[in-house]
């Protein structure tokens, strides 16, 4: 395994053994085969899970050995340092402490084994010192200048300090003191090994206060059963198996030295892959699940990535966010037609997810190669990752705050939200019932005058006796229509049966299709029971079969009745001629037999239209009551929507930040009239009288339920008011009222502050979010002095990123480096395409990019070192 495939995603832990014994000390023991000996060695190693090894013999460094040891572990992803236990002439019984060298003591032009020319010059005149007992010509103090009259580097890591023959145990606190206070000794030892007791952890931290270095487990091998049954361990983050990745690592010793190993609790980005003919076709980047910082000179593709991360995410960009179609245009750039991003995710459960998203296409969601539909990229696969671009935290204007809120609550709303959607529906349905139940009322009106207007003219019929002698034939027409009424009414009950049949059948019948795996003989029998509910079912379609026929049979019956009745039709003209004359001979020429027929059938028309439309009355006065209780359902989804932020940020609103959001239920006034504004334009209502509604009435619900109120108040533009309210009924009913965020920071409304203290404010807030997994930001570092920057940006990404996945674009040094970035992207724009060099902090060519990109170059980065230097005050 390759160096870089063991850190592909950046810095990580690795458990490290700093004492280790191979075949070349006397006191080890091997009794394998022998040229399988330094595969054993390296099997031993992985089964112990050792990931760094530092080979330690006593006195003794053998080049040949330890070069064949680490060729085949470097096979296995295990790194090896070149060290020996060196046992000082200091103390009773001698120090024992281990030298970790630098490659260079070996590899250099000279092709000199520098580490066996010390130990000739520290053991010069003993005869037989590769041995445990054996004792140096040097105390600690000379030791360390002896090496360091080498000119390489090394560093001191005390052996087994408790030990008669450890540091803790040869020397006195006091004196353990002296050495640390030596400059030369404090710059080089960099660990105890094998600290056991409390109390004496304790005397020697008394002493040394913050020297005290590094505490580190090494399994002192005397043969390869050793390496496994030690308990004890010491896990450093490294970013590469060199000798200078682990030198910082002891160096920083409270971020990268634990005596456990550690684990991601949250969901974080695994791995970015494209495809297609963008300008990162075929790339793939390995990110860490903590600190993530793309750099690269302008226009070197950092914010392409971040805005191709955004994408596969689906995150929206949020209302005020800057410059959208700029970060649009990347994505096309960055992917082309056909392009498609690969997004590998560890949700929270550690369980792996992949998000693939083609450009134009909604993103898919996969387990194991299998489509997951419904899945939430933002809710379940990763917790509510976050995302600003450029500008977007510095850009504080009107419904900043707003906006700030949706990204902080990622997918928390879409539940509520999803009901509100469903409760303005409702709303909108019972208002159009209401409004075609208006109309039924101007309807009844209009029956109650025809039929007024009948009544009125019939009466000169009835001073004739013309009813009784046409009596037959209107019953007859009565009795035509009535048949037709009830033929359609049951044509309208088969209709409405046969498309409730259509609606269930193939999800009634599709249910007895099921097979399970392990249990089918109990659902055989469920189902035979379930073929009872089948059966009545299919009954229903035997009914609307059945009806069908029926109906046909009443439309023939229909057809005999007609033809009965024209028949009769010679009967009845011949009591219209004489009824015509015998009006004429009295003198009513102005009525006739034939107007008298109209009078009747629209009289019984208007009886039967009047008792449907006096049914529609009552349904109106409920469907009124019916809409008072929606619009109450749909203000306590708006209240439960506001609930559910005020949970959010009582989460967020730590009791130690001095940023806070302080939330206003309904209280966004000016929306709201700018909103009755809008929809009474050209009502000729002044603005003045629809602010005074506006302050009176939380929302639009409240004016509709108190018409009183609202026409004393209006007083002669009442009319007018209300004819554009009922105008704009469901515009007005099932508007949202906003809620309003106010952003504080210490107890003053942001926008009061300097742009630089809302930047460093927000940057603050957003990066301390328990409750976002994600925080990807392009620039972080833009409005902010590197003080600040220093100060609290870089403090707070190191001590939450364990718990938080940062991704930046970043051209700020001080990010990636004092951030102690565990993966750094570094961007370069060549040809139509980006390329990428990846690593963390403590890889040597990473380190490469950081100076010559963001330092200037190598140069630069030396004449400021000089400079600094020229300005410390004389007395630091």
């Amino acid at each position: 395994m390759m160096n870089s495939e063991v850190f592909e995603y950046g810095s990580r832990w690795l458990k490290a053994d700093f004492h280790l014994h191979t075949r070349a000390d006397k006191e080890f023991t091997y009794s394998g085969e022998e040229n399988d000996y330094a595969n054993q060695y390296v099997t031993a190693l992985a089964n112990a899970g050792i990931g760094l090894g530092v080979i330690t013999n006593h006195n003794k460094f053998d080049l040949h050995e330890f070069k064949v040891l680490r060729k085949n572990a470097k096979k296995s992803g295990i790194g090896l340092l070149p060290g020996i236990e060196l046992s000082i002439k200091d103390g009773q019984a001698g120090v024992h402490t281990l030298v970790v060298f630098s490659d260079e003591w070996f590899h250099n032009k000279e092709n000199e084994n520098y580490i066996q020319s010390f130990l000739s010059v520290t053991f010069a005149g003993q005869a037989n010192f590769e041995q445990e007992n054996a004792r140096s010509n040097h105390d600690i103090v000379d030791s360390v200048r002896e090496l360091d009259k080498f000119h390489k580097d090394y560093f001191l890591i005390f052996a087994h300090v408790e030990a008669p023959n450890g540091l803790w145990g040869g020397l006195a606190p006091g004196r353990i003191k002296e050495l640390f206070d030596n400059a030369a000794v404090r710059r080089r030892a960099l660990a105890f090994q094998k600290v056991r007791t409390r109390d004496e952890r304790a005397k020697v931290l008394q002493v040394l206060g913050n020297l005290y270095p590094a505490e580190v487990e090494g399994c002192d091998a005397k043969n390869l059963s050793y390496m496994a049954a030690r308990k004890e361990a010491s896990y450093l983050k490294l970013g590469s198996f060199s000798f200078e990745a682990v030198k910082f690592a002891l160096r920083d010793k409270a971020s990268r030295v634990r005596t456990e190993l550690p684990s991601y609790k949250h969901s974080y980005i695994q791995k970015i892959c494209f495809e297609g003919a963008g300008t990162l076709g075929g790339t793939e980047i390995c990110l860490s699940p903590e600190l993530n910082t793309l750099i690269g000179i302008r226009g070197s593709g950092k914010s392409s990535v971040l805005e191709g991360v955004r994408y596969a995410l689906n995150i929206p960009f949020g209302d005020k966010s800057s410059d959208v179609e700029y970060k649009e245009s990347l994505v096309k750039h960055l992917l082309r037609s056909g392009g498609k991003i690969t997004i590998d995710a560890i949700d929270r459960r550690g369980q792996p997810y992949q998000i693939r998203r083609i450009l134009g296409e909604r993103p898919d969601v996969y387990v194991n190669g299998q489509l997951q539909p419904g899945v939430s990229v933002r809710e379940t696969v990763l917790h509510q990752p976050i995302y600003f671009g450029q500008k977007d935290l510095s850009s504080t204007g009107a419904g900043f705050e707003k906006d700030l809120i949706e990204k902080l609550l990622g997918e928390a709303l879409v539940p509520v939200r999803q009901k509100i959607e469903q409760g303005r529906q409702r709303v909108v349905d019972v208002i159009n019932q209401i409004k075609r139940l208006t109309r039924a009322a101007t309807q009844k009106q209009e029956w109650l005058q025809k039929k007024q207007d009948a009544v009125f003219k019939l009466k000169f019929y009835q001073q004739h006796g013309v009813e009784s002698k046409l009596q037959k034939q209107i019953d007859f027409d009565r009795d035509e229509r009535k048949a037709q009424q009830v033929i359609q009414g049951a044509e309208h009950y088969l209709s409405d049966l046969n498309s409730f049949v259509a609606s269930f059948e193939d999800e009634l019948k599709n249910q007895a299709l099921y097979k399970s795996a392990q249990n089918q003989v109990f659902f055989d029998d469920f189902f035979e029971t379930y073929q009872q509910l089948i059966a009545g079912f299919d009954s229903i379609k035997q009914t609307v079969l059945n009806g069908h026929n029926t109906v046909a049979l009443l439309q023939q019956k229909l057809s005999g009745f007609v033809q009965q009745k024209q028949a009769l039709k010679e009967e009845f003209a011949e009591i219209e001629r004489k009824l015509a004359t015998e009006l004429k001979q009295a003198g009513a020429q102005a009525i006739s037999p034939q107007e008298f027929k109209q009078l009747k059938s629209l009289l019984d028309q208007a009886e039967q239209m009047i008792t449907v439309l006096d049914k529609s009355e009552q349904q109106y006065a409920d469907l009124n009551q019916s809409l008072e209780r929606e619009l109450a359902q749909l203000n306590d989804l708006w209240l439960e929507e506001y609930r559910t932020i005020e949970q959010v940020l009582g989460k967020i609103n730590r009791v130690d930040s001095p940023l806070k959001i302080v939330p206003q239920f309904k209280a966004n006034k000016a929306a709201m009239l700018k909103h009755i504004q809008d929809l009474y334009r050209g009502s000729r209502i002044r603005e003045a009288t629809l602010q005074g509604v506006v302050n009176s009435f939380s929302d639009f619900a409240a004016v509709y339920r108190d018409k009183v109120e609202v026409d004393i108040l209006l007083g002669g533009s009442s009319d007018t008011f209300w004819q554009h309210f009922e105008e704009h009924l469901n515009s007005l009913l099932t508007w949202q009222v906003p809620n309003v965020f106010t952003i504080e920071y210490h107890g003053k409304a942001l926008a009061h502050h300097s742009l630089g203290q809302r930047a460093s404010a927000l940057m603050l807030f957003v990066l301390s979010q328990q409750e976002n997994d994600v925080v990807i930001i392009d620039q972080p570092e833009d409005d902010l002095d590197n003080q600040t920057i220093y100060d609290d940006v870089i403090k707070l990404i190191r001590e939450i990123k364990p718990f938080t996945q940062f991704i930046f674009a970043t051209h700020n040094a001080n990010i990636p480096v004092l951030g102690d970035a565990e993966q750094v992207i570094a961007c370069e724009y060549q040809d139509d395409h980006i390329a990428l060099v990846t690593g963390s902090i403590d890889c040597a060519e990473v380190q490469q990019r950081i100076v010559s990109i963001m330092e200037g170059g190598a140069e630069a980065f030396e004449k400021r070192k000089q400079v600094y230097e020229a300005w410390k005050p004389k007395n630091s």
